[in-house]
């Protein structure tokens, strides 16, 4: 399988796929495919604590799969609201948390959970925030360009939440609400995200 993101501000996804090779993205992520790619709306999460998980972490309750059913190449392309961030998630055993309704594509079947954050919903992002596991390459909704901070342990960093994109979920709980009048005073807003280290985040270079 061969990614490539296209575009400068406004970015989609473009996939090349292997034989028998599949692809996994959220209803109305997708441009165009190639024939040959046969699509498959599948039901995950099933049952009532499914649909809770779901309806909560902002995303469908239907995923769209797709594999290449001929003996060569075919692709496609994806597209979130603004931009892609590819995000390895080999790099993160336990895990994302990103923004609610995130999630764009990803390369491997993933289990999209919700997790409750009084710290985002205190920075105006909501107390719902989703988490993303499994295996292979997620692309999340970014926009501008995605930085990556890995903070030392002992270190701090404060995010903007408007800016926050995801954290690792391991470090979850570093995560808090850091309270300044002078960042309101400054236009940042009442608070900002204290993230604690050990942590790795993807911030944007933008705020929206």
């Amino acid at each position: 399988m061969n990614c490539k993101i296209i575009g400068y501000d406004l970015k989609s996804l473009e996939v090349e796929l292997g034989a028998a090779e599949k692809f996994y993205c959220g209803r109305g992520a997708i441009i165009y495919h190639e024939g040959g790619i046969d699509k498959k709306v599948k039901m995950i999460n099933k049952g009532i604590g499914g649909l809770l998980k779901r309806t909560l972490s902002g995303e469908s309750m239907f995923l769209v799969e797709l594999v290449n059913n001929t003996a060569g190449n075919r692709k496609l392309m994806v597209a979130g609201k603004m931009g892609i961030l590819p995000v390895d998630l080999a790099a993160f055993p336990a895990g994302v948390v990103c923004r609610k309704g995130f999630y764009v594509a990803s390369s491997g079947d993933v289990d999209i959970d919700f997790s409750l954050n009084l710290s985002s919903l205190i920075g105006g992002t909501g107390l719902i925030m989703q988490k993303i596991s499994g295996r292979g390459t997620v692309f999340l909704d970014s926009m501008g360009t995605a930085v990556c901070l890995d903070v030392p342990y002992g270190d701090k960093v404060f995010v903007d939440e408007k800016s926050f994109l995801c954290i690792d979920a391991a470090a979850q709980s570093q995560l808090s609400a850091n309270f300044s009048g002078k960042g309101l005073l400054g236009g940042e807003g009442l608070s900002m995200y204290q993230i604690q280290g050990p942590a790795k985040v993807y911030i944007n270079t933008v705020n929206y």
